[in-house]
Formats: structure tokens, sequence, C-alpha cells
């Protein structure tokens, strides 16, 4: 008989969750399309819960996510409202807190509960597996597992190993190249899926030496560890791994890394000027969320401007 999950109550906690499909441990279900949707079903959560993903990972057959959990509790009437603005174009009725304090109350304490969030994105992912896949059933082999992160070194070092599973398990040699992951994401568009809450938490890690640092002193500084890391598990020297550590927290623009990464010329869908892939691409999504649909752009030799509509859907012919 399985043990209550271990949750802390009334303080602020770090949690990270691991979740791993059920059948034989070589059967790798999720395809490319699969992950970018699971992303995206924790980024819309993200809307309704207060509790703030830091780091994810999609694997082929498992997914990793670190997040914060807060203690204290919104209001009935806060907890309305955030309901009723993501529940809005879903059609569903809208709660008043004077009308409904016991559901309003019931509402708000799930928005800060790590298993009522898991629960949701594990239910709607399984959902669309099930519908692509024609398959039917359980999907997860087990509920959640959770560890409970100390926010000093712990945090620090689990988003590190969240990060770092592509590359362990041989899919990529970098991090920054894995889509599926919000580093990868980071490093491929420029914009980190959760970067306030990233820069945030990850800056309380250093505590006060740390107070003054700009965000992307966080990223040089996870961005340089993680080479160190790469460098040494690899078999490199004590001046190699500080040349690679080094060497890594430059940063190469994205313009550069662009035209360089095959994945844009393979997996994009649309790639030109920014008005050619704005046009196409309205052939075949809707044109207002093709508007503010952030592109991957870069620059060739001659200072031109390339645009890719990153969009993994199988039926965009």
């Amino acid at each position: 008989m399985r043990g209550a999950r271990q949750k802390v109550k009334n303080k602020d906690c770090y949690y990270h969750c691991y979740s791993r499909i059920a059948g034989p441990k070589d059967l790798y279900l999720f395809t490319d399309v699969d992950k970018e949707k699971g992303m995206s079903i924790v980024v819309d959560l993200c809307k309704l819960f207060l509790i703030e993903p830091i780091s994810m990972t999609w694997m082929d057959n498992h997914w990793h996510i670190i997040v914060f959990a807060p203690s204290k509790v919104p209001s009935i009437e806060e907890a309305a409202e955030r309901y009723n603005l993501y529940y809005k174009k879903k059609n569903k009725q809208v709660i008043c807190p004077i009308d409904n304090p016991k559901r309003c109350k019931d509402i708000a304490e799930r928005m800060i509960d790590i298993s009522c969030f898991m629960q949701q994105i594990h239910q709607k992912f399984t959902f669309h597996i099930n519908r692509t896949h024609n398959r039917r059933g359980t999907l997860w082999a087990e509920r959640f597992k959770s560890t409970i992160l100390q926010k000093e070194n712990a945090l620090w070092n689990c988003v590190k190993y969240v990060e770092l599973n592509p590359v362990r398990a041989g899919i990529i040699d970098d991090p920054m190249d894995y889509r599926f992951s919000t580093w990868g994401n980071y490093n491929g568009i420029g914009k980190h899926l959760f970067g306030d809450n990233f820069s945030r938490h990850m800056r309380r890690c250093f505590g006060l030496k740390a107070a003054n640092w700009s965000d992307e002193d966080i990223f040089a500084k996870f961005r340089s560890q993680l080479a160190r890391i790469i460098a040494d598990e690899s078999g490199a020297l004590m001046n190699e791994i500080k040349e690679a550590g080094e060497l890594a927290r430059k940063k190469e623009s994205i313009p550069i890394r662009f035209l360089r990464r095959t994945r844009h010329w393979t997996d994009g869908a649309i790639i030109g000027s920014k008005a050619f892939v704005q046009s196409v691409a309205c052939r075949f999504d809707d044109s207002k969320k093709v508007m503010k649909k952030q592109l991957s752009c870069g620059t060739d030799l001659s200072d031109n401007i390339i645009y890719c509509y990153k969009r993994l859907q199988r039926n965009l012919n």
C-alpha cells in the first residue's frame, strides 16, 4: 500500500517531479509532436495554477519538471478571478465567491497543490496520447514521483540534472540543442518558457552575493556550469574543463547559431522572410495565432534576416 505523498505544508517549497509511462523499458512512445504538446500543456496550466515551473525536459518515455509551490493560498476572490479568466474561452460556468465560497476555497487550495497540478498535466497529456496514437487506458506506470529540494545547492544542481538528461541519454551533445526542454527551447528562440521563474529562483540559490546579478548573469553562470559538467564527463583535463566553462559564458548569438543548426532546415515548417513565413502560415493556422507567434530568426553573411516557423504538426503539407 502506497503512503501519503510528502508535501510541505504552510511553507514555500521546491519539488522535482518525474513520471514514466507504463510498459517495457524500451518503449519510446512520445514523438516530437507529443513532447511539444506536453510542454504546451504545462505552459497553459500555469495560467490557472500558481505553481511556478523552473525547468522541464520531455524525453521519449518520461519527463521531468522542477517547480516552486507557494505556501500562500489565494483569497477566494483571487481564485475565482483566475479560474474564470482561464475557463472563459472553454465555456465553463463562471463562479462567484459570494454564491460559491466553499467551491472557491477548494479551487484556491488546489491552485498551489503540486498533486493537483501534476494530475491535470497527466490527464490532458493522456487524452492527447490516446487520441493521436489510437490507444486507450492508463498511460503512466505509476503516480508521479516527487523529491523535495533545498533552495540552495539542491535546486541549482537538480536543474542541471534535468537539463542534462538528453545529453546523458546520448541524444545530443549539448543541452541547448534539445528543443523539448526549457533550456533547449530558450537557446533555440531566445525566450525561456519560464524565464522570470528561472532567474528569480536560481538567483536565490546564491543568496546575497547574487542580489545584483542580471538575468543574463544567471543564464551565463548556468550555461558555463553545464559546459563544465559536459567536459568533465567526457574525460577532459582540468584546464580544458575551465576553458569550456569560460567559453560557454560568452554565449554564441542566436542569429549565428540559427543557420548552423540543421534542425531549422528539417523541422522548420516554413523558412523565409517574415512576411513570407506569416503569409504562408496563415494558410494552415489561425491568422491571429500566427501573427502572435514568436519566430526563430538568423542572419546570413550578407546580413539578410531569415525567419523560421517551427510548427510540429503532422498534417502540414
